[in-house]
């Protein structure tokens, strides 16, 4: 072989180049749809499965209300239902054993007894309640458990929270507030809890307002904060929607309607 044979065979070969369309669809990445009745069936079956997400998405908050109170009917009601059951039994038989008792067995189960039950003791429970009697028991039991350490500082928490929400009416969350958090332009939703001016507003001498900024996606657990009047935006929003928003992580919102 000569060395004009040699330096020829050792030339760079020309590399092989991908044609136009296979480097077309390199470069995009797009998946095609198959064309013809394959394709057709993809679109169909791709539309149905989103119909039917948007119909489940519909009646999953009526399933789990359903559940929910089925459970609770279950577990509370039955239970109680069958506890007036065997009561009544178990009446009855001492009735059947004991002369002067004879009138026990005279009592007759129905269903429904425990029902009943429920409702005739939180209706006497209330009764009860607005009498002078009761409440002086009442004092009493608390007296007894403010005693307890550790028991009693959590029980005079939820005692001043339940005046709380008493005096407001079942209402913590006074309105819907924006805040600069946690810097200048960024901004979180919260809640104004409480407009009156207390300790903390006379140790650092400024009118401050308590604001509660609940984290997402679990809203009872959040800052506390006390914020001059000026840096709160207020919010027309309700508490309602406020609260979804923040659950939603922002997919909620009070004007946004549902696509697909």
């Amino acid at each position: 072989m000569t060395p004009q044979e040699s330096s020829t065979d050792q030339s760079p070969r020309p590399e092989k180049r991908a044609p136009s369309g296979a480097r077309g669809s390199v470069v995009l990445g797009k998946k095609q749809r198959p064309a013809g009745f394959k394709g057709f069936l993809a679109q169909f079956w791709s539309r149905l499965w989103r119909v039917f997400v948007t119909g489940a998405m519909v009646w999953v908050p009526t399933i789990v209300t359903l559940w929910v109170t089925w459970l609770v009917i279950a577990r509370l009601g039955f239970g109680v239902d069958n506890l007036v059951k065997r009561a009544v039994e178990r009446l009855n038989g001492l009735g059947d054993r004991v002369e002067f008792l004879r009138f026990l067995s005279l009592l007759s189960y129905r269903p429904g007894f425990g029902f009943l039950f429920i409702v005739a003791v939180f209706l006497v429970t209330g009764l009860v309640a607005r009498y002078l009697v009761a409440r002086k028991i009442i004092r009493f039991g608390e007296s007894i458990v403010e005693r307890i350490p550790l028991i009693s500082s959590v029980y005079r928490a939820v005692q001043q929270i339940r005046d709380v929400i008493i005096r407001r009416k079942g209402t913590v969350f006074q309105k819907v507030c924006l805040i600069e958090f946690p810097r200048p332009g960024m901004y979180a939703v919260a809640f104004v809890t409480s407009l009156d001016q207390g300790p903390i507003q006379q140790t650092v001498a400024k009118e401050l307002v308590a604001v509660f900024m609940p984290t997402t996606p679990n809203p009872t657990s959040g800052l506390l904060m006390y914020i001059p009047p000026e840096k709160i935006i207020d919010l027309d929003v309700s508490v309602e929607d406020a609260m979804k928003m923040i659950i939603s992580g922002g997919a909620y919102g009070p004007s946004s309607s549902p696509t697909e």
